[in-house]
């Protein structure tokens, strides 16, 4: 097996982070390969498995990993809780709660951008329910929707798949064009990946069967086929070639021949511990996904 088969571990949490009482929250990887990990005190955090994940307000920082280095970027007096992590051009970063919440009849914003030196700035309605958010180079924010968003009222969640601006505006849905029709409507985000210019998004409308579409932002298209995973903690994909994660750690390889995946390799992976489920991020044919308190990628 040659050596980009192999996960290979990128970045592991200092121990004097760990030592600190910092934990990492929530993580993404940026359009050009950045690893971005937010830390809180552990006094912010709440135990391990609940929601919300931490205390409002609270100060934290977000540690960016890059073929250039590593910085930090302080954040205070954070509000709400962020489920999500994005990177957008200018070294900004969005801090997203997957659940909106309403004053009265009118939705609240549960997305904030952050400057490159951590001050907050604009605020954005994203949607109810986010289980999929990423980000492109462009500063478009990919995200697919769980049930109770899209069986919701609030306006965004509602086609399922939407991508927004960085200033909050409805760049992409479904229903945009009729003629690339879904051929089911979904019903829960799975994972998301980016290749190239284009943005790929996993979904399912029923628990039996799953779908990946891949969106080309320059007119709108899409094309949908059916995932080979049924469930992917997240995948990765370059040209006809892809590679899937499981939730039990198992990584399958395929090739794309016409609208088919078909399966060319297996591997168990062989890691200190389990594979954070529900959460691995595509770039551009790498896929990155964490274990522990080390964060790891493999190529497609």
């Amino acid at each position: 097996m040659s050596a980009p088969d192999r996960p290979v571990e990128v970045w592991r949490l200092p121990e004097e982070d760990r030592l600190a009482g910092r934990r990492a929250l929530t993580w993404t990887v940026g359009p050009d390969g950045e690893l971005a990990v937010l830390l809180v005190p552990e006094r912010y955090a709440a135990p391990p498995g609940a929601w919300p994940s931490v205390k409002p307000p609270f100060d934290g920082e977000v540690v960016v990993h890059g073929r250039h280095g590593e910085w930090r970027v302080p954040l205070t007096g954070v509000e709400g809780s962020p489920d999500h992590l994005a990177l957008l051009p200018g070294h900004r970063i969005l801090l997203a709660e997957a659940r909106a919440d309403q004053d009265g009849e009118e939705w609240l914003p549960n997305g904030v951008v952050h400057g490159a030196d951590g001050t907050p700035g604009r605020e954005l309605l994203l949607g109810d329910d986010i289980g999929v958010l990423v980000s492109d180079r462009d500063g478009r924010i990919w995200m697919a929707y769980g049930d109770e968003g899209i069986y919701g009222d609030h306006p965004m969640a509602v086609p399922g798949l939407r991508a927004v601006d960085g200033t909050g505006r409805s760049v992409w849905s479904p229903r945009d064009r009729p003629q690339d029709r879904l051929p089911g409507y979904p019903l829960e985000g799975l994972a998301g990946a980016t290749e190239g210019r284009y943005a790929w998004l996993a979904w399912y409308p029923s628990p039996s069967g799953s779908y990946l579409t891949r969106i080309d932002p320059v007119d709108g298209s899409s094309t949908t086929v059916p995932c080979p995973v049924r469930q992917p903690a997240g995948f990765a994909v370059r040209g006809r070639e892809g590679v899937f994660l499981s939730g039990g750690g198992e990584l399958t390889r395929h090739l794309l021949v016409g609208k088919e995946w078909k399966r060319t390799g297996t591997q168990k992976l062989r890691l200190p511990g389990p594979v954070e489920p529900g959460r691995a991020h595509g770039r551009d044919g790498v896929l990155w996904f964490r274990c522990g308190n080390g964060w790891y990628r493999v190529e497609a």
